[in-house]
């Protein structure tokens, strides 16, 4: 993966950062169904419960974005909880402007905007999000709230969302008035694999990612499917540490590496991470050899996806792999490259077949360039030295 790597995996799957990227399978849509219904009916309340990561916030966020077309709504994170907020917040979300007040007060300002948007047809929305989390006095607080009426209709409309035992929630005795209502319950299901699988590349590919299938192939997957259990939001943290650990991969260890060495002694370490890299005397030079037998400009390797090939460019004393001169070759894992008194071992080259051999040593692009338009393009240099002790 590129620089961008870690950028792109915040996007796609971080939290918050990717909260834009809504992926949608069958449960979701269900349960953008189930509220729309359950909100239209008279008792007008609905319980969303499903465990951490289920999805539980997005579908409710999502909801809320059409039903804020037609009529006031509140949303609300019981985590964050206090009577007094959840007051403040309905009031602020509803476009209620009050001065501040006593509690008492800022309640009758409540109730009375709720019965007069009821009454005009309007009746007001509260989703509180992980209502589970709420404390007792504000567990009192929204018992209150569900027994407001206006002209025989319900003055507010509710949606929570919880852990799986949400249901159980509501049939405790504080909260009597919701359950007077009989509200609708609606639990959501995992992804399936299939499901996964879209999930994970449609994502990236939102992101800004490009090759999906490359990065999540079927089998990985299936893999993050099994370890999230199918939760959406469990699976973006597998899919973040899942490209994380690629980009560690790629970055210590799939970057060919030239270890140049002289009388046994290692004198230095190149990681390959370019297209184009040049060997030689001269300072331009990538990976620079101090020997007057080395040319200034001596040999290039190019780098392709499946190989690293050898050129050498017209240089004085020639260049040897495997102590046999050659113009140009592809490299295999563990050549030895000989430049005057030097060595240089190549490590962690992929092994090329045979086809793949023979399309690289035909390609165009293993003509010499131009010594000086090779001059011009050293201005970016893309090689990491590790220099270790003589």
């Amino acid at each position: 993966m590129s620089i961008q790597g870690p950028t792109l995996a915040r996007k796609a799957f971080g939290h918050g950062v990717g909260a834009g990227i809504v992926v949608s399978y069958e449960s979701y849509q269900v349960a953008l169904r189930f509220l729309s219904a359950a909100l239209n009916q008279e008792n007008g309340i609905a319980l969303l419960q499903g465990p951490r990561g289920a999805g539980k916030t997005t579908i409710v966020q999502e909801q809320a974005t059409w039903w804020q077309r037609d009529v006031p709504v509140a949303v609300f994170d019981g985590k964050k909880a206090a009577t007094r907020e959840l007051v403040n917040s309905m009031l602020a979300q509803y476009g209620v402007e009050v001065i501040p007040q006593q509690d008492e007060q800022m309640l009758q300002t409540l109730g009375n905007f709720l019965s007069q948007q009821t009454r005009s047809g309007k009746a007001p929305i509260l989703i509180v999000d992980n209502a589970d989390r709420l404390g007792s006095s504000t567990l009192s607080l929204l018992n209150w709230l569900a027994a407001l009426d206006a002209q025989g209709r319900w003055s507010l409309r509710i949606v929570l969302t919880g852990a799986e035992r949400l249901a159980e929630l509501a049939s405790k005795h504080s909260l009597r008035n919701i359950g007077r209502r009989h509200p609708a319950v609606f639990t959501l299901n995992p992804l399936s694999k299939r499901e996964a699988v879209v999930y994970l590349r449609t994502r990236l590919v939102v992101a800004g990612g490009e090759q999906p299938e490359q990065l999540f192939p079927i089998e990985v997957c299936e893999r993050l499917h099994e370890l999230s259990r199918g939760w959406p939001g469990r699976l973006n943290d597998f899919a973040l540490e899942a490209m994380a650990r690629t980009d560690e991969l790629r970055d210590t260890r799939n970057l060919p590496r030239v270890i140049v060495t002289k009388d046994g002694a290692t004198l230095a370490e190149y990681s390959v991470s370019k297209r184009e890299c040049i060997i030689g005397r001269d300072q331009v030079a990538d990976i620079v050899i101090s020997d007057r037998y080395v040319s200034k400009l001596h040999a290039m390797l190019q780098q392709y996806a499946n190989g690293l090939v050898l050129l050498d460019l017209n240089s004085t004393n020639g260049t040897l792999v495997n102590s046999v001169e050659t113009k140009k070759a592809v490299l295999r894992n563990n050549d030895i490259i000989s430049l005057g008194g030097h060595r240089l071992k190549v490590e962690n080259l992929p092994a090329i077949s045979s086809e793949m051999d023979e399309r690289i040593r035909r390609a165009d692009t293993l003509t010499l360039k131009n010594l000086e338009e090779v001059r011009r393009s050293r201005a970016r240099h893309n090689i990491v030295a590790i220099k270790h002790r003589q």
